[in-house]
């Protein structure tokens, strides 16, 4: 009933300013008819019975009817009819974090940009960055909330989940691995030889949860985040440290959880080409990077999403492509205009039906006294 309401009516301010002073007023006039009338003496009422009942006293039931449907109708025009309904296709945001692997490995030369050998890293933050901003061949990703969480021995999280996708890229074009400053590595760094890839599925899923209990709430900025997913990019497999005490997060097990909250998890396996690398036999390389694939596969299958394999810039970029028409989710609105035809027709109505109603009171049907 309430949804009906909402479609068909929108009352306005003078609506409820109307409706504030009928409940002052219409206790006082209630008590003003409660008066005492005038009335006319008869030494016998058994005159004005054999006087019998006319036509006029049996349908004078007419008048509050009349009363009755003029009010209606002012009430009717009052509330603001709505007209149309037409259903227009509309963009609605989502909730995109992205999980990007920054461990030591990630320094390799395997892939190309602008026909040049570059790190992984640096291929990925390049089609990262086209990827929200949609500039080269992909469309970017406008509207939607975007946050950036890295991981190595730690996870943590970069960029919280943002529509200020300027501010995103200045801090994805810093992100570096531990121990390297632009490019360049400037110290050996311990924490670059972990891989904590449950530990940044949890992180990430944390995220993207405070920000679905966000938009449940109706917190403004926040309602894209009633679709989340997860875009995770590792080149290898779960390392996390050993810190005594603690039991580090299982990356399956982080995907269930993941998938209980109705967050999807993109998979990406990013190892480039063997053949541009400065040393060692593909075969040894393959031992060093460590790749776990099937992990990969399995955490996006658990939670309804799929696997990717990068293997250069160009199959980066095809999976963003990819990853983007799938969560490119497209909805429905209906609008409604108000209708001042329906309006006008039942404010003219309701008057009519008033002025019916105090003519007849004044004429055919007066009361004396």
């Amino acid at each position: 009933m309430t949804h009906w309401f909402n479609e068909h009516f929108a009352p306005g301010p003078l609506f409820l300013w109307v409706s504030a002073a009928a409940v002052v007023l219409l206790p006082a006039v209630w008590i003003m008819t409660r008066r005492r009338r005038p009335t006319v003496r008869f030494s016998a009422t058994s005159l004005v019975r054999a006087a019998g009942t006319s036509w006029a006293v049996r349908v004078r039931f007419i008048v509050p009817v009349l009363r009755t449907l003029a009010i209606s109708a002012l009430v009717v025009s009052l509330l603001r009819p709505q007209s149309g309904g037409e259903y227009q296709a509309g963009g609605e945001g989502i909730a995109i974090q992205m999980v990007l692997d920054v461990s030591g490995s990630m320094r390799e030369p395997d892939f190309v940009i602008d026909g040049r050998p570059a790190r992984r890293l640096d291929a990925v933050k390049k089609v990262f960055e086209e990827f929200i901003l949609g500039t080269g061949s992909l469309r970017g990703r406008e509207g939607d909330l975007i946050g950036m969480t890295k991981f190595a021995k730690y996870a943590d999280t970069a960029c919280p989940l943002t529509l200020d996708h300027g501010s995103l890229r200045d801090l994805l074009r810093e992100t570096e691995i531990p121990g390297w400053v632009n490019g360049q590595q400037v110290r050996e760094n311990e924490e670059a030889g972990f891989t904590a890839l449950g530990d940044a599925i949890v992180q990430a899923t944390d995220d993207l949860r405070r920000a679905g209990e966000q938009a449940a709430e109706g917190v403004p900025g926040a309602e894209a985040a009633r679709s989340r997913v997860m875009i995770l990019l590792t080149d290898g497999a779960n390392n996390p440290a050993q810190i005594p005490g603690t039991t580090p997060p299982d990356p399956i097990e982080a995907a269930r959880v993941a998938a209980t909250l109705g967050i999807k998890v993109y998979t990406i396996g990013a190892v480039g080409r063997t053949d541009l690398l400065p040393r060692g036999p593909a075969l040894l390389f393959q031992q060093r990077a460590g790749f776990d694939e099937g992990a990969l596969q399995e955490i996006a299958r658990i939670t309804g999403a799929k696997y990717f394999r990068a293997t250069d810039t160009d199959s980066l970029v095809t999976i963003y492509d990819e990853i983007d028409k799938l969560e490119r989710t497209r909805t429905g609105e209906r609008s409604f205009r108000d209708n001042i035809t329906a309006a006008r027709t039942a404010m003219l109505v309701g008057l009519g039906l008033l002025m019916a109603e105090m003519l007849l009171v004044n004429t055919r049907f007066r009361r004396i006294p």
